[in-house]
């Protein structure tokens, strides 16, 4: 995977949900302020309403995916937004161009599928914010962070303690992505292997019975075992907004125990509170790439690096 320099080209494409073109402005910002090139893919913009409103019908998704991964030249694909339907198309797609010229996939949310089918298959990619920002925007960091790990192949991350932490060191590789999402690949050929990697999960709109039933099903299929450490990024609007105060919250402290008590057995350092996921502050992870997690009482160290 190469470093984007200046006059490199970025591709655009929507596998999953509809996106509109002022929707995406916000990258194209982003592509523009690093001298960076950029391509869109053909039927990014197209709509399609079968019970959920996608950027176009799965062939249309998957034939602008295949033509981003066949490119000749570009060095990234940056997915215009997540919702559903990456799962629709991940089967049919053909990788043997994109293993002669690797790229970047970026994104996150439901593009957790591509992560863990490319990352499955040795190649890194990176998690971090989509074309489309939240309603609420996105912090500098979130840009930040993905163009110095597209330009440097590096993070560094010192944050805050977190109660929820235990403490320790670990190092692996790092998988994960989007809890439901993972979930739902379970019995796959696209479901990441987990052990003696870290683990880095995040979510949002779901009850809190939903998140303990899927770790419990992640446990049961042994998707869980060997994991070497935890990451847990953004839990937010879990719940109904009416009984739930802490709704808005990006790190819900009821999330927070329910996962907690799930890897209550897993001696493993685990780090709660890592600004990444559906919340405003979206940092970049590098999926795929070595990883280490420096817990303690005071602070936490993440090194990512490729």
């Amino acid at each position: 995977m190469e470093r984007l320099k200046k006059g490199d080209t970025v591709l655009i494409t929507a596998p999953a949900g509809m996106v509109t073109e002022d929707q995406i402005q916000p990258a194209l910002n982003v592509i523009k302020a690093n001298d960076w090139n950029y391509e869109i893919a053909q039927n990014t913009f197209n709509q399609y309403n079968f019970a959920y409103k996608y950027s176009g019908t799965p062939p249309e998704r998957l034939s602008d995916l295949q033509w981003a991964l066949d490119h000749p030249y570009a060095k990234a694909i940056w997915f215009a937004r997540g919702g559903y339907g990456g799962v629709q198309i991940v089967d049919r797609l053909n990788l043997n161009k994109f293993k002669k010229n690797p790229k970047w996939l970026i994104g996150y949310s439901d593009n957790t599928v591509f992560h863990q089918h490319f990352n499955r298959r040795g190649f890194p990619s990176l998690h971090a914010t989509v074309c489309k920002p939240l309603p609420q925007g996105q912090s500098q960091d979130t840009y930040s962070t993905l163009t110095q790990a597209l330009q440097q192949q590096s993070l560094n991350y010192t944050i805050s303690p977190d109660s929820f932490n235990q403490q320790g060191e670990a190092q692996g590789l790092l998988t994960g992505g989007n809890l439901s999402i993972l979930y739902s690949l379970l019995g796959s050929n696209t479901l990441d292997h987990f052990k003696d990697k870290i683990l880095f999960i995040e979510d949002w709109y779901e009850n809190y019975y939903h998140i303990d039933r899927m770790l419990i099903g992640l446990e049961r299929a042994g998707a869980l075992k060997g994991i070497t450490g935890l990451i847990v990024g953004g839990f937010t609007k879990m719940d109904s907004k009416e009984e739930n105060s802490q709704y808005d919250e990006p790190f819900d402290s009821m999330a927070y125990e329910v996962i907690s008590e799930r890897f209550k057995n897993y001696h493993i350092p685990k780090v709660f509170g890592f600004p990444t996921g559906h919340i405003y502050d979206t940092r970049a992870l590098i999926m795929g790439a070595g990883t280490k997690l420096i817990v303690t009482k005071d602070k936490v160290v993440i090194t990512n690096n490729l």
